[in-house]
C-alpha cells in the first residue's frame, strides 16, 4: 500500500498500523513544522523555538555528516533509521535515489513533507527485519546514522550487532559501502563531565553500562572486532567533532587534528553537564602520545567489503553563515599519496563567493610580493577553488614553541616583524570611509589618521602564514575585501586572534603588545565593535547555533559549584509532577522556590490530571506539611515514602523525598500547598523516637500473642475442650 506526500512515496505495506514509539507532543510540533515551513526556513523556526528536539532534528548541520562524500549522483542509496529526515536531504540532492527504513509513521511523514520536492525519495514504514526480507535491491550506500547502537532493537539474535552488519552487507554492491556513525563508548567529553547520549547518566558508558541495556555504543577496537566477526569487514575511521551529530570538522588517521585545534566547550545543547578538567589540553595530550583515535567524541566509519578508499582525509564546515558565504574546506590524497585543498560552496549561492577566491589569489600575489611572502596558489574548477597543500609550521605554532620554551623576547621580535610587513602592506594611502566598508564593518568612529591600501586582507593572521624552509605562504585568504580597511585594524586582528584565543597565551598579555603596536584602548573599543559588525555580516539573517546555546542549553557547571547548587536547590525547591496519561516526567512538571524555609502557593491542575508527584528536593530532609487541599478546602489523600514523626510532621531519610497523591476527584481545579522545611536532626531525632515506640509495641504485641498462643494450647489440650468438640460435632 502506498501514499504521496508530495513527491515523497511512502510504502506502508509493512506498518504495525500503529507507531510503537513516540517522544509525545513534540512530534505533533515538528509534523506542523515540516508541514508549514520550507526548509531555508528551519533556522529562524529553530532560533524562535529554543527547543532541543526542534534544534535536533532540523539544524541543517546535521546534514554535514554526509554531505561532503564524493557521490557522482548516479547511486542507489538505502538509509535505515531515517527518522524525522535530519540527514535525508543531503543524501536526496547526491545521489540517483534514495530509499528509507523507519518505524515510526509520524517521523516518516515529517521527513516527506520537509521533503517533499524530491521525486528520487522513497520511505519505507514499518519495521526493519520484515522489510529486510522483501528488499531484492543492491545499493552503493547503505547508512546507519545514529542508529547501531539501537542493533538489539532490530535484530533478535544472541550477536545481534554482528548480526546486524551481515544482513545489511547483503543488500551491498560488490564495491558498496556502509556509512555507520555512532557515539565512542570512550569519548573524552563522557570522561570531562557530559553525560551519556541515550541514557543521560555520567559514566555509563564507560564504565560498560552497568545499570542500563537496550543501546549499546563501543570503542574503536571493541569496533574492530565485530567488522572482523561480521566477515572481515575493513573501514575508513573518521572523527567528527565535536560529535557526529552536529559536526564541524571531520578528521581520520590521515589527516589528525593539530595541537591547540579542538577547543569547543559549548555543544550539550540536549543536557546539563560538568566541567570537570578543560578537554582542550587533555585533546593535546592525547595528540601527542597517538591516542586521539580512541578517545574522539565519535565515530563515522565508510565500511566496504574490501579497504575503501574514500578521497577526502579532512573536512572542515563554514556554513553556520548567510547563504551565500556558506561553504567547506576538503583536504583530499590523490592515488600517489599528494594532498589537495579544495573550497566548496555548501548552498548555490555561495558558488560566486568561492570563484572570487581566484581574483584574489592574484591581487593578493602581487601585493604580497614586495615583502617575499607567497600567496597559496588557488585554480577555479567549476565552482570549487582547488588549492595546493602546503607543509611547513604557522606562525602560530612557531610562536606558542617560543613561548613554551619561555623565549618571549624572540616570540615578541618575531611577531612584530610579520605585524611590520602587514603595515608596510596596508599603508599606502590615508583610509577614508566607503560605502562598502560600512555595508561590512559597520559606519564606526575611527581616528583620522589611519591608512589602508585598496585591497585588504584581514584574515593575515598568525594561523594562517605558514613558515617552511624556504619561504613564507599565507593561506585562507576569503576574508578579502576590494575596499579600504584601516591596516591598524588588521593589526589588532592579528594580535587579538594569537592573544584572546588561548589561556596559555596569557602571560604575554603583560607585554602590552596593543600598545606597542599604536593601538590605544579607545581603537580597541572600535574595533571590537567592527568585529562585532564583520561577524554580523557574515551571518546575515541566520542565526549560528553557538549563538543559542544559553537559551537551550542547560549549561555546563564547575563540579564544586554544581554540588553546591544541588545542596541549594534540594533544600529550597519544591518540583510538582502532574500524570495526564504520559506518566510522570520532567517535561510536565513545575518548581517552586522554598522563600526562608516556607513555601505557601496554589497550583492549577492541568487539564485531565490523574495524579500527582510533589518532590520537596533531592535529599533527605524533615518537612511540615501545613497544609495540603483541593480548592475547596477539602483535604488531599496522599501516601509518602517518608515517616509522620508527629502531627503533619514527616521525616524523609532517602535522597529523593516524594509525596505521592494516587487520586485526582474529577473537577478539580486546583490544589492549595502550604509546607516548611525542618531542621533535619531534629527531625532525625525525633523519627527515631517514633521508631523506638513502635519497636517496643511490636516486641510487646508479640509477647501478648506469644502469651494468647499459650493460653489457646493449653485450652485445647484439656478434657473439657475434647468434651465441647464432641457436641459441636454432634
Amino acid at each position: 500500500m502506498e501514499e504521496k506526500i508530495g513527491k515523497v512515496i511512502l510504502d506502508t505495506t509493512c506498518y504495525p498500523g500503529k507507531d510503537l514509539y513516540s517522544d509525545g507532543a513534540i512530534e505533533d510540533e515538528m509534523l506542523a513544522i515540516s508541514r508549514d515551513f520550507a526548509p531555508e526556513e528551519f533556522n529562524r523556526v529553530i532560533s524562535e523555538r529554543k527547543s532541543w528536539p526542534i534544534l535536533y532534528h532540523f539544524s541543517h548541520i546535521r546534514e554535514n555528516i554526509l554531505s561532503w562524500l564524493p557521490f557522482t549522483g548516479e547511486e542507489k542509496v538505502l538509509e535505515i533509521g531515517s527518522g524525522c529526515g535530519a540527514v535525508t536531504g543531503a543524501l536526496c540532492e547526491r545521489a540517483k535515489e534514495v530509499t528509507c527504513i523507519e518505524l515510526s509513521m509520524k517521523r516518516s511523514k515529517i521527513n516527506a513533507y520537509r521533503h517533499q520536492d524530491q521525486d528520487n525519495l522513497k520511505i519505507l514504514v514499518g519495521n526493519f527485519q520484515e522489510i529486510e526480507k522483501n528488499l531484492t535491491e543492491k545499493y552503493d550506500y547503505i547508512t546507519l546514522i545514529g542508529v547501531f547502537e539501537y542493533g538489539e532493537s532490530y535484530i533478535r539474535s544472541e550477536n545481534p550487532y554482528v548480526d546486524f552488519l551481515r544482513i545489511i552487507s547483503k543488500h551491498l554492491k560488490p564495491d558498496g559501502k556502509i556509512i555507520l556513525a555512532i557515539e565512542n563508548r570512550l569519548g573524552l567529553k563522557y570522561w570531562a563531565g557530559c553525560t551519556e547520549d541515550h541514557f543521560g547518566t555520567l559514566f555509563e558508558g564507560i564504565q560498560g553500562y552497568p545499570k542500563t541495556k537496550g543501546v549499546k555504543t563501543f570503542s574503536r577496537k571493541e569496533f574492530n572486532g565485530i567488522l572482523e566477526e561480521a566477515g572481515n569487514l575493513k573501514a575508513d575511521w573518521y572523527y567528527p567533532y565535536p560529535d557526529y551529530k552536529f559536526p564541524m570538522t571531520i578528521h581520520s588517521d590521515r589527516h589528525l587534528p593539530a595541537s591547540g585545534e579542538l577547543h569547543m566547550r559549548d555543544y550539550n545543547f540536549d543536557r546539563l553537564r560538568l566541567d570537570l578538567f578543560q578537554e582542550s589540553q587533555v585533546y593535546n595530550t592525547l595528540l601527542s602520545n597517538d591516542l586521539y583515535p580512541q578517545f574522539a567524541n565519535s565515530f563515522l566509519l565508510v565500511i566496504g567489503k574490501e579497504q575503501p578508499q574514500t578521497a577526502p582525509v579532512y573536512v572542515k564546515f563554514s556554513n553556520e553563515r548567510d547563504q551565500k558565504l556558506s561553504i567547506y574546506t576538503e583536504i583530499s590524497e590523490a592515488a600517489d599519496g599528494q594532498l589537495t585543498v579544495k573550497k566548496v560552496p555548501s548552498q548555490k549561492k555561495a558558488a560566486a563567493h568561492v570563484r572570487n577566491l581566484g581574483t584574489i589569489c592574484e591581487e593578493l600575489t602581487g601585493m604580497y610580493k614586495e615583502e617575499e611572502i607567497e600567496v597559496n596558489r588557488c585554480r577555479i574548477k567549476g565552482d570549487c577553488a582547488q588549492l595546493e597543500y602546503l607543509t611547513g609550521i604557522t606562525l602560530e605554532d612557531k610562536l606558542d614553541h617560543l613561548l613554551e620554551e619561555g623565549r618571549t623576547e624572540e616570540l615578541e621580535k618575531l611577531f612584530f616583524s610579520y605585524i611590520q610587513k602587514v603595515k608596510n602592506i596596508h599603508e599606502k594611502k590615508p583610509f577614508e570611509k566607503t560605502p562598502e566598508f560600512v555595508r561590512v564593518f559597520g559606519n564606526v568612529n575611527l581616528r583620522s589618521d589611519l591608512k589602508c591600501t585598496e585591497i585588504s586582507n584581514i584574515d593575515f593572521v598568525p594561523a594562517n602564514i605558514i613558515l617552511s624552509e624556504n619561504k613564507v605562504s599565507v593561506i585562507d585568504y576569503e576574508w578579502t575585501f576590494a575596499f579600504p580597511v584601516p591596516s591598524q585594524f588588521l593589526v589588532y586582528r592579528m594580535i587579538f586572534y594569537y592573544l584572546e584565543l588561548n589561556d596559555k597565551r596569557g602571560i604575554l598579555k603583560e607585554r602590552d603588545f596593543y600598545e606597542k603596536a599604536g593601538i590605544l584602548p579607545e581603537d580597541i573599543e572600535v574595533y571590537v565593535e567592527m568585529e562585532h559588525n564583520f561577524q554580523q555580516y557574515i551571518l546575515g539573517e541566520h542565526t549560528a547555533m553557538r549563538n543559542m546555546y544559553a537559551q537551550i542549553s542547560p549549561g555546563r557547571v564547575e563540579v564544586e559549584d554544581y554540588y553546591r547548587e544541588k545542596k541549594q536547590e534540594s533544600l529550597e525547591m519544591l518540583q510538582i509532577f502532574w500524570d495526564n496519561g504520559k506518566s510522570f516526567n520532567e517535561a510536565d512538571s513545575v518548581r517552586y522556590l522554598f522563600r526562608n524555609g516556607k513555601i505557601q502557593t496554589e497550583f492549577e491542575l492541568p487539564e485531565n490530571t490523574t495524579m500527582l508527584r510533589l518532590d520537596p528536593g533531592e535529599m533527605s530532609k524533615g518537612l511540615k506539611i501545613v497544609k495540603l487541599t483541593w480548592e475547596d478546602e477539602s483535604q488531599v489523600k496522599f501516601h509518602t515514602d517518608g515517616c509522620e514523626v508527629s502531627s503533619g510532621e514527616f521525616y524523609f531519610g532517602g535522597d529523593d523525598p516524594q509525596i505521592i497523591v494516587d487520586f485526582v476527584p474529577e473537577n478539580r481545579k486546583s490544589i492549595k500547598i502550604e509546607m516548611e522545611i525542618l531542621d533535619r536532626k531534629t527531625t532525625e531525632k525525633k523519627f527515631w523516637k517514633v521508631y523506638a515506640e513502635q519497636k517496643r509495641a511490636m516486641e510487646q504485641m508479640s509477647q501478648e500473642l506469644a502469651q494468647k498462643k499459650a493460653l489457646v494450647d493449653q485450652v485445647e489440650g484439656s478434657k473439657a475442650w475434647k468434651v465441647y468438640r464432641a457436641i459441636k460435632r454432634v
